[in-house]
């Protein structure tokens, strides 16, 4: 009797070893993931310590300012630097684009540095300037990252005023 229940423990252990199948099929989704977005202005409001309304001033540092990500992507993706009129990144002009992933000057995150000329020039990192003339001054700056293997793109947006 005493071997019969040793055989019956040894077997429970190995089947509760071996585990078993989930009925839930497994996802792959490797399409990036935009985590955070943040914008520090002219004046230095950071929008990861406050809400308060950004403004950007050609006269203020030059008109420098700071874009920030952080992205959650398992492969390269695209990121774009845009501005718009309306919080959509459909008919926005593209200010600055460039490849992330592994080894690229960005990964899982980045940061610009982005200047607005009193030209109503705007510029991030080594992109050429854009002419923003035909924009108003309460604009929408937007960071979009998108997937380079479909039409996948995801993005978020600021409110900002271009003095």
């Amino acid at each position: 009797m005493k071997n019969n229940y040793l055989v019956l423990v040894v077997l429970c252990f190995l089947l509760t070893a071996c585990g078993g199948e989930s009925s839930r099929p497994y996802t792959y989704d490797p399409v990036p993931s935009l985590v955070g977005f943040d914008i520090t202005d002219s004046y230095g409001v950071n929008t990861a310590q406050s809400s308060q309304a950004l403004e950007v001033d050609p006269f203020i540092d030059n008109g420098l300012f700071d874009i920030f990500w952080r992205v959650n992507s398992l492969e390269d993706y695209e990121v774009n630097v845009r501005i718009n009129s309306t919080s959509d990144s459909v008919n926005s002009l593209l200010i600055y684009s460039d490849v992330c992933g592994a080894g690229l000057r960005c990964d899982q995150g980045g940061n610009l540095i982005c200047q607005y000329t009193p030209d109503y020039e705007l510029s991030c990192g080594d992109g050429a300037p854009r002419s923003i003339k035909h924009l108003p001054q309460n604009s929408y700056l937007i960071l979009e990252v998108c997937d380079l293997d479909s039409s996948y793109c995801s993005y978020r947006y600021y409110p900002v005023s271009m003095r």
